[in-house]
């Protein structure tokens, strides 16, 4: 099996690729706790009515959503967005 392995310190990011039977997997992996700092920091502010920054949203999620053909489904992205589980990655309180 060959195995490429990229890191990426900006993003707290780390990328496997490998090859194993003809087949390449690739996996990646992201420290999410500079993230959840920043949101931290952001829900400090109070949000104004016409713009407001609703969340930050891990690399790795986007991936995710790209894979599964949601990354460009506003709907799923709400739903997603509004899932209890995903609440530490909001900025503030309301529903999207």
């Amino acid at each position: 099996m060959a195995k490429t392995t990229i890191i990426d310190q900006k993003r707290n990011f780390k990328s496997l690729f490998a090859t194993e039977d003809d087949k390449v997997i690739y996996h990646t992996q992201q420290n999410v706790r500079p993230t959840l700092e920043y949101v931290k920091q952001l829900s400090e502010h109070k949000p104004g009515k016409d713009l407001r920054h609703i969340a930050e949203v891990p690399m790795v999620i986007y991936q995710k959503a790209l894979r599964e053909g949601w990354a460009q489904d506003s709907a799923k992205w709400k739903d997603w967005l509004n899932h209890s589980d995903n609440k530490p990655f909001r900025t503030w309180k309301g529903k999207v």
